[in-house]
């Protein structure tokens, strides 16, 4: 189930799955930069801090992949990816 604390789940273009908590969180402690934010439809690039360019598209909640998971505690929810051999 999907807290109603997560305004958007974000799809990132490295296959792995974001909320908007660990997005702005990312964008905040300086791990990624905002290069490009499209509103329609709503995509956003960002540079990671290694240099990569990462892609990330909203997505709907209810078509994550097995073994994809959302955990909300203390107010924050974090995508947890359960597959076998993805790091978190």
């Amino acid at each position: 189930m999907v807290a109603p604390s997560i305004e958007t789940l974000f799809e990132g273009s490295n296959g792995r799955y974001y909320t908007d908590w660990q997005v702005a969180r990312r964008r905040r402690t300086g791990e990624w930069a905002l290069c490009i934010r499209q509103r329609t439809p709503d995509r956003r690039l960002v540079e990671t801090d290694g240099g990569a360019l990462l892609l990330l598209t909203p997505t709907d909640p209810a078509s994550l992949p097995p073994g994809i998971e959302i955990h909300v505690r203390d107010g924050r929810a974090r995508v947890v990816d359960g597959r076998c051999g993805s790091p978190e």
